[in-house]
C-alpha cells in the first residue's frame, strides 16, 4: 500500500511540474511575440499584420506543449494582449473599430483550426514513433527467444522485457506436471498476485480480476494462456494506470510470442525425452545381445571343465585337475568382473552412482587393484611403481579400485603374453596421476575418439582373450568424472603400446580448491 501511495504522489508531482513547464513556455513565447510586435508597430506596419506574429506564437506553443488546450489558452491571451496594446484606444480592452472585431474573430478561428491540425499531426507522429519503438522492442525480445533455453528462462525474460518496455508488471503461472509453477521478478507493487485466482482462471479457462466480469475488485488481471488450442498456464498483469489500446496490443503480442517459445521448448523436451528413451532401449538391446554372446564362452568352459572333472575324476592326474579348476576359477572371476561392471553401468545410467568419499592412501588402492588381477594375469608381468611420498586422495576407494582393475584387465586382454604391464602413480602439480602402461599394439585410430563410449571394442590377436562387452572403459570414465577427475588414453611414442590413465586432485589441493 505504501508503494502505491508513493507512486500516486510521484505522478502528482510530475503532473504539477508538467503544468508549470507549459506555463513557462507559453509565457516566454507570448512575451517574445509581444516584443516583435512592438518593433513592427514602431516601424508602422499595419496592425492586422501584427496578428500574424501572435498566430505563429500560438502554433509554436501547440508544438512545444503538445496540447491543444494550451493552444486555446494562448489564443485568448494573444487576443487580449493585442487588443490591450495595439488597438485604439490602447491600454484598454475596449474596441472602437468594428474591423478589429472581425479580425479578432478570424484570428481565433484560424488559430483554433491550425492549432487543432498541428496537434493531430503531433499525435500521429507520436503514435508512429511509439509504434516503431514497440515494433523494435518486440523484434529484439522475440529474437532473444531463439537463443534462450528452458521454460523458466523464457518466462523471466518476458517478465523483465515487459516491465522495461512499458512498466507493466507481469507474473506467469504455467503447468509443471499437475501443479501451477509461479514465475515472477521482484517488483514493487501494492498487492501480490493471488495464487488462488490464478488457479480459478486456469480451471475456468476465462479472464478474471480487474476490468473483467469476475472478481473485478482484484488488483491484478488474470488471463489464460493458449497455444494451438492447448491451455499452457495463466499470466497476471498489474497496471497502475489503464493501458492504451496500442500498449495492450503490445502485451498480448508479446505473450503470444512467449507462448510459442514455451511450446517450442516443451516440444523440444518431449523430443529429447523420446530420444533418450530410444537410446536407452537401444542400449538395453545391445547389452542383452552382447551379454548373451559373451556369457556363452566362459559358461561353456566352466560347464565343460566341471563335467570333465566329475565324469573322469579317477582317471585325471592332480596336475590336470589343477589346471581345469584354475580355468573354472578364471572364468568365474571374469564373470564376476562382468557382473560388477554391469551393475555399475546400471547405476550410472539411472543416475544412482553414489560416492562414499574419504581420504585414501594411493599405495593401498593400487596394491589392492593389482592383487585382484593376479589370478588372471596369465603370463603377464605386473610391475608396480609407487610414489616416493604418501599421497592422500579423497575418493570412493571401492570405485577407484574398480577403475584400475578395468584398466589392468583391458591391458591383459589386448596385449601378448609374457609382456610387462606397468602400473604407476606419481604426483603432478596437485594431482595424483594413475597410469597403466602396456606393450600391446596400441590404440586403433578408428576407435580413438569413441574409446570411452559403451560397447566399443577392438579385435585382439591374443589367443586367450575374450571379446568383452566394451563397458569397462565407459565405467572408468563415468567414475572418474564423478570424482571431478580427468581420464586419458594415448599411444606410446618410444615403443609399441598404449597408456591408459586418470588423475584426481590430492586431498590437500581439493580442500584449498573448495575453501
Amino acid at each position: 500500500m505504501k508503494s502505491a501511495i508513493i507512486g500516486t504522489e510521484k505522478r502528482g508531482l510530475m503532473k504539477n511540474s508538467h503544468i508549470w513547464k507549459n506555463l513557462c513556455i507559453t509565457t516566454v513565447i507570448l512575451f517574445l511575440c509581444t516584443l516583435v510586435s512592438f518593433v513592427f508597430d514602431d516601424i508602422e506596419i499595419r496592425t492586422e499584420n501584427i496578428m500574424l506574429i501572435y498566430l505563429i506564437g500560438v502554433l509554436l506553443i501547440v508544438v512545444e506543449t503538445g496540447s491543444f488546450l494550451w493552444g486555446i489558452t494562448s489564443s485568448l491571451l494573444s487576443i487580449l494582449t493585442f487588443n490591450y496594446l495595439f488597438t485604439n484606444p490602447t491600454f484598454s480592452l475596449q474596441i472602437d473599430d468594428f474591423n478589429y472585431i472581425i479580425t479578432i474573430i478570424v484570428f481565433l478561428i484560424v488559430s483554433f483550426v491550425t492549432g487543432s491540425l498541428v496537434n493531430k499531426l503531433q499525435q500521429h507522429a507520436h503514435k508512429a514513433r511509439s509504434s516503431a519503438r514497440q515494433t523494435s522492442a518486440l523484434y529484439e525480445i522475440t529474437r532473444a527467444y531463439l537463443t534462450l533455453s528452458g521454460v523458466d528462462t523464457i518466462l523471466q525474460h518476458t517478465i523483465r522485457s515487459l516491465y522495461t518496455a512499458q512498466q507493466t508488471i507481469c507474473t506467469v503461472y504455467y503447468t509443471d506436471g499437475e501443479a501451477l509453477k509461479k514465475i515472477q521478478e521482484p517488483m514493487d507493487t501494492a498487492a501480490e498476485p493471488d495464487d488462488g485466482m490464478a488457479a480459478w482462471c486456469m480451471e475456468k479457462d476465462c479472464d478474471c480480476g480487474r476490468g473483467t466480469s469476475f472478481y473485478e475488485e482484484q488488483a491484478w488481471t488474470y488471463h489464460p494462456m493458449h497455444c494451438n488450442n492447448q491451455l499452457l498456464g495463466v499470466y497476471a498483469l498489474y497496471e497502475e494506470t489503464s493501458l492504451r489500446e496500442e500498449q495492450r496490443l503490445f502485451v498480448h503480442t508479446l505473450i503470444s510470442q512467449m507462448m510459442m517459445a514455451v511450446e517450442r521448448e516443451m516440444l523440444y523436451a518431449e523430443q529429447e525425452q523420446s530420444r533418450v528413451e530410444i537410446e536407452k532401449e537401444k542400449l538395453r538391446n545391445n547389452l542383452l545381445r552382447s551379454i548373451s554372446h559373451d556369457l556363452r564362452t566362459p559358461l561353456t568352459g566352466i560347464a565343460g571343465s566341471s563335467t570333465l572333472i566329475c565324469e573322469n575324476y579317477q582317471d585325471l592326474d592332480d596336475d590336470t585337475i589343477y589346471h581345469l579348476v584354475k580355468s573354472i576359477s578364471s572364468d568365474a572371476l571374469w564373470l564376476n568382473q562382468l557382473v560388477e561392471n554391469l551393475l555399475n553401468m546400471t547405476r550410472i545410467q539411472d543416475g544412482k552412482l553414489l560416492l562414499k568419499q574419504q581420504e585414501e592412501v594411493v599405495d593401498d588402492i593400487i596394491c589392492e587393484a593389482v592383487s585382484r588381477c593376479e589370478s588372471r594375469k596369465r603370463e603377464h608381468t605386473l610391475k608396480v611403481t609407487l610414489p616416493d611420498e604418501v599421497l592422500l586422495v579423497e575418493m570412493d576407494g571401492r570405485l577407484i579400485i574398480q577403475v584400475l582393475v578395468n584398466m589392468i584387465d583391458n591391458a591383459i586382454k589386448h596385449t601378448p603374453d609374457a609382456t610387462m604391464i606397468d602400473i604407476r602413480c606419481y604426483k603432478d602439480h596437485g594431482w595424483a596421476v594413475f597410469e597403466v602402461i602396456d606393450q600391446g599394439e596400441g590404440i586403433d585410430e578408428s576407435i580413438r575418439e569413441h574409446l570411452f563410449e559403451s560397447f566399443v571394442t577392438t579385435k585382439s590377436e591374443c589367443s586367450d582373450s575374450r571379446r568383452g562387452v566394451g563397458l569397462g572403459l565407459t565405467i572408468c570414465n563415468s567414475i572418474v568424472e564423478a570424482h571431478h577427475g580427468e581420464i586419458f588414453a594415448y599411444n606410446r611414442k618410444d615403443v609399441q603400446g598404449a597408456v591408459f590413465g586418470f588423475q584426481l586432485k590430492l586431498a590437500t589441493e581439493r580442500k584449498e580448491y573448495h575453501a
